[in-house]
Protein backbone atom coordinates (compact mmCIF):
# COMPACT_ATOMS: atom_id res chain seq x y z
CA UNK A 1 0.00 0.00 0.00
CA UNK A 2 1.66 3.27 -1.03
CA UNK A 3 1.65 5.79 1.44
CA UNK A 4 0.09 9.66 0.72
CA UNK A 5 3.46 12.04 0.13
CA UNK A 6 2.94 14.61 2.88
CA UNK A 7 3.15 17.78 -0.46
CA UNK A 8 -0.31 16.38 -1.62
CA UNK A 9 -2.92 16.01 0.91
CA UNK A 10 -5.47 13.65 0.49
CA UNK A 11 -8.98 13.50 0.48
CA UNK A 12 -9.57 13.14 3.65
CA UNK A 13 -7.07 16.56 4.69
CA UNK A 14 -8.99 18.27 2.13
CA UNK A 15 -12.58 17.78 3.10
CA UNK A 16 -11.09 18.46 6.96
CA UNK A 17 -9.59 22.04 5.00
CA UNK A 18 -12.83 22.80 3.47
CA UNK A 19 -14.95 22.12 6.53
CA UNK A 20 -13.04 24.95 8.57
CA UNK A 21 -13.35 26.97 5.46
CA UNK A 22 -17.10 26.69 5.88
CA UNK A 23 -17.22 26.93 9.44
CA UNK A 24 -15.28 30.04 9.48
CA UNK A 25 -17.59 31.59 6.82
CA UNK A 26 -20.44 30.56 8.56
CA UNK A 27 -18.97 32.36 11.88
CA UNK A 28 -18.43 35.73 9.46
CA UNK A 29 -22.05 35.62 8.22
CA UNK A 30 -23.62 35.38 11.85
CA UNK A 31 -21.00 38.21 13.23
CA UNK A 32 -22.53 40.04 9.88
CA UNK A 33 -25.85 39.42 10.66
CA UNK A 34 -26.00 40.81 14.03
CA UNK A 35 -23.39 43.98 13.22
CA UNK A 36 -26.24 44.86 10.14
CA UNK A 37 -28.99 44.70 12.66
CA UNK A 38 -27.12 46.85 15.43
CA UNK A 39 -26.18 48.84 12.33
CA UNK A 40 -30.09 48.94 11.66
CA UNK A 41 -31.46 49.94 14.92
CA UNK A 42 -29.40 52.33 15.54
CA UNK A 43 -30.03 54.09 11.82
CA UNK A 44 -33.86 53.92 12.62
CA UNK A 45 -33.01 55.61 16.03
CA UNK A 46 -30.90 58.40 13.99
CA UNK A 47 -34.21 58.52 11.85
CA UNK A 48 -36.51 59.25 14.39
CA UNK A 49 -34.56 61.57 16.00
CA UNK A 50 -34.07 63.71 13.02
CA UNK A 51 -37.49 63.42 12.13
CA UNK A 52 -38.96 64.73 15.88
CA UNK A 53 -35.93 67.68 15.48
CA UNK A 54 -37.62 68.57 11.83
CA UNK A 55 -41.34 68.44 13.55
CA UNK A 56 -39.92 70.59 16.19
CA UNK A 57 -38.52 73.32 13.81
CA UNK A 58 -41.37 73.83 11.90
CA UNK A 59 -43.48 74.17 15.06
CA UNK A 60 -41.19 76.69 16.24
CA UNK A 61 -41.42 78.87 12.44
CA UNK A 62 -45.38 78.56 12.65
CA UNK A 63 -46.33 80.62 15.79
CA UNK A 64 -49.94 80.71 15.14
CA UNK A 65 -50.22 76.56 14.52
CA UNK A 66 -49.23 75.26 17.52
CA UNK A 67 -48.72 71.12 17.13
CA UNK A 68 -48.62 68.80 20.14
CA UNK A 69 -45.24 67.11 20.65
CA UNK A 70 -44.61 64.23 18.63
CA UNK A 71 -45.50 60.75 20.19
CA UNK A 72 -42.85 59.00 21.53
CA UNK A 73 -43.45 54.99 19.72
CA UNK A 74 -41.42 51.91 20.96
CA UNK A 75 -39.30 50.44 18.08
CA UNK A 76 -39.32 47.04 17.60
CA UNK A 77 -36.64 45.13 15.62
CA UNK A 78 -37.02 41.50 15.05
CA UNK A 79 -33.82 39.71 15.82
CA UNK A 80 -32.73 36.96 13.66
CA UNK A 81 -33.17 33.43 15.76
CA UNK A 82 -29.07 32.73 15.83
CA UNK A 83 -29.94 29.49 17.52
CA UNK A 84 -32.14 28.51 14.58
CA UNK A 85 -30.19 29.74 12.02
CA UNK A 86 -27.48 27.68 13.53
CA UNK A 87 -30.02 24.24 13.62
CA UNK A 88 -30.12 25.14 9.68
CA UNK A 89 -26.88 25.45 8.85
CA UNK A 90 -25.76 22.01 10.87
CA UNK A 91 -28.39 20.30 9.20
CA UNK A 92 -27.38 21.21 6.17
CA UNK A 93 -23.30 21.07 6.75
CA UNK A 94 -24.11 17.39 7.94
CA UNK A 95 -25.39 16.22 4.44
CA UNK A 96 -24.11 18.63 1.71
CA UNK A 97 -21.35 21.10 2.13
CA UNK A 98 -21.41 24.30 0.54
CA UNK A 99 -18.09 24.57 -1.28
CA UNK A 100 -18.24 22.53 -4.24
CA UNK A 101 -16.27 19.56 -4.18
CA UNK A 102 -15.51 16.65 -6.71
CA UNK A 103 -17.11 12.78 -5.76
CA UNK A 104 -13.90 11.78 -4.06
CA UNK A 105 -13.88 14.83 -1.61
CA UNK A 106 -17.28 14.91 -1.08
CA UNK A 107 -17.29 11.10 -0.06
CA UNK A 108 -14.26 11.47 2.04
CA UNK A 109 -16.02 14.76 3.66
CA UNK A 110 -19.39 12.53 4.28
CA UNK A 111 -17.26 9.54 5.79
CA UNK A 112 -15.27 11.70 8.00
CA UNK A 113 -18.78 13.50 9.14
CA UNK A 114 -20.41 10.02 9.41
CA UNK A 115 -17.53 8.85 11.92
CA UNK A 116 -17.44 12.15 13.63
CA UNK A 117 -21.69 11.88 14.51
CA UNK A 118 -20.88 7.80 15.03
CA UNK A 119 -17.96 8.87 17.78
CA UNK A 120 -20.53 11.37 19.39
CA UNK A 121 -23.41 9.13 19.33
CA UNK A 122 -21.73 5.79 20.67
CA UNK A 123 -20.28 8.38 23.53
CA UNK A 124 -23.38 9.28 24.74
CA UNK A 125 -24.90 6.13 24.75
CA UNK A 126 -21.83 4.72 27.31
CA UNK A 127 -22.71 7.91 29.23
CA UNK A 128 -26.29 6.44 29.20
CA UNK A 129 -24.92 2.52 30.36
CA UNK A 130 -22.80 4.47 32.45
CA UNK A 131 -25.97 6.52 34.49
CA UNK A 132 -28.11 3.75 34.35
CA UNK A 133 -25.60 1.10 36.24
CA UNK A 134 -24.93 3.98 39.10
CA UNK A 135 -28.63 4.29 39.36
CA UNK A 136 -29.37 0.36 39.66
CA UNK A 137 -26.11 0.03 41.90
CA UNK A 138 -27.54 2.89 44.37
CA UNK A 139 -31.62 0.96 44.22
CA UNK A 140 -28.72 -1.91 45.08
CA UNK A 141 -27.53 0.30 48.24
CA UNK A 142 -30.98 0.72 49.45
CA UNK A 143 -32.04 -2.44 48.79
CA UNK A 144 -29.06 -4.13 51.10
CA UNK A 145 -29.42 -1.44 53.72
CA UNK A 146 -33.40 -2.31 53.81
CA UNK A 147 -32.80 -6.05 54.04
CA UNK A 148 -30.24 -5.38 57.00
CA UNK A 149 -33.05 -3.67 59.13
CA UNK A 150 -35.29 -6.40 58.20
CA UNK A 151 -33.21 -9.21 59.60
CA UNK A 152 -32.34 -6.88 62.51
CA UNK A 153 -36.24 -6.55 63.57
CA UNK A 154 -36.00 -10.05 62.96
CA UNK A 155 -33.25 -10.73 65.38
CA UNK A 156 -35.05 -8.69 67.64
CA UNK A 157 -37.96 -10.17 67.69
CA UNK A 158 -36.42 -13.86 68.02
CA UNK A 159 -34.33 -12.70 71.11
CA UNK A 160 -37.94 -11.23 72.24
CA UNK A 161 -39.04 -14.51 71.96
CA UNK A 162 -36.88 -16.47 73.16
CA UNK A 163 -36.44 -14.63 76.45
CA UNK A 164 -40.58 -14.59 76.71
CA UNK A 165 -40.36 -18.27 76.43
CA UNK A 166 -37.45 -19.32 78.50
Amino acid sequence: MATPSLETPDAAQLARRRRKEIIQSQRSTAEAVTTQASDTVSMIATVEENTSNDIMESSNSESDVSLPPPKKRKLVIEQPDLQALEKKKKLQMRYDPDVPMTKEQLAAWRKEARQVRNRESAAASRQRIRDKISELEGQVGEWKQKYQEAMGRLRILENQQQSQSN
